[in-house]
């Protein structure tokens, strides 16, 4: 046995040493398109249930609307809608203007930023378009909710930090937790009179594209996705200090990141990201996520924009192409 002064105590180090050398289970390693759906199945699977529980039947939604603002292309809601028992989520539902058929609707997931839904219907440019605004200007129904722990739903104690606790002690998990809200959020959309309940997309920056991400994974409704400013890997996030909301119990063990984009596969996804934004690489992401497609004969339907600038939505080219895909549907 070495002497104690050369044996290695930190368990940071030790971890660090088995990282450096870790691959996860069920990342994707094949080439055709059999290999992508016995692949898909096995990890949909494990998937919902590392990311669960979710309840058994749904909680009816008992919708309200407790306030409108007139704009000049669009109208905005404020709603009221149930994901569970006693767990009303506010948010915000805009209807372009002059619609006289059934209607794509955009389900617009907020970032981890602070105000929640306010940044994607009011937001200031401090974070990019507006995306929740922008895309019912152009003729789009949007609704943003605000994510549990977050917005309206914050806690003055703490944010997610202070949510994941007590989710963790009554064995559910944040991600899953929040998912699951936005699961019910096209079940709402779906309810509603001026959607095409085949015609849903999801937008999401941040914290919200990595919620999309998984969302449309599970959510075979979501027809096509802008995934915006963290698409990346666990292994370059949270082993670096992001935020434990982005980080499932267990999930490197699973997977990685690009493997939950690639079971979107074969639905189009836009990804874009600030070349500025060092702290959340799209590579190689992006590259892991494009073999997954293309072994589900979708390569055509991944694409990615880069974009001078920092940590937010560009929108430029991404919410034009999600209005076309979905009016294409």
């Amino acid at each position: 046995m070495p002497p104690s002064s050369e044996i290695q105590f930190s368990s940071a180090e030790l971890l660090d040493r088995d990282f450096a050398n870790y691959k996860p289970r069920l990342s994707f390693g094949g080439d055709t398109l059999e290999d992508w759906l016995n692949w898909r199945n096995q990890l949909l699977l494990e998937l919902r249930e590392q990311l669960g529980p979710f309840p058994y039947e749904a909680f009816p939604l008992n919708p309200q609307i407790v306030s409108t603002e007139n704009h000049d292309k669009c109208t905005v809601h404020k709603v009221i809608y149930h994901s569970r028992v006693d767990i009303a989520i506010p948010a915000y539902l805009a209807i372009p203007k002059g619609i006289t058929a059934k209607t794509p609707a955009v389900l617009c997931i907020h970032g981890h930023v602070p105000g929640g839904k306010e940044s994607v219907i009011s937001g200031d440019g401090e974070f990019g378009a507006p995306y929740g605004r922008d895309l019912a200007e152009q003729g789009v129904i949007t609704l943003s909710p605000d994510n549990a722990g977050m917005g309206e739903r914050a806690h003055p104690s703490g944010g997610c930090d202070f949510l994941w606790r007590r989710l963790n002690y009554l064995g559910y998990d944040l991600t899953g937790y929040r998912v699951y809200d936005l699961i019910r959020g096209v079940d709402y959309l779906q309810s509603l009179p001026e959607v095409d309940e085949a015609r849903i997309g999801i937008a999401g920056l941040s914290g919200g594209c990595w919620l999309g991400i998984v969302h449309a994974a599970l959510d075979e409704r979501v027809q096509a996705a802008v995934l915006s400013g963290y698409f990346t890997t666990f292994a370059q996030t949270s082993w670096f200090g992001h935020c434990i909301c982005h980080h499932p119990k267990g999930v490197g063990e699973l997977c990685e990141m690009p493997d939950i984009a690639g079971l979107i596969a074969p639905r189009p996804i836009f990804v874009e990201w600030g070349t500025a934004d060092v702290s959340r690489p799209v590579h190689p992401a992006f590259e892991m996520a494009q073999r997954i497609y293309r072994a589900a004969n979708a390569y055509d339907q991944i694409t990615l924009q880069e974009f001078d600038a920092g940590h937010l939505f560009s929108g430029e080219q991404s919410l034009p192409w999600l209005v076309q895909t979905l009016s294409r549907k």
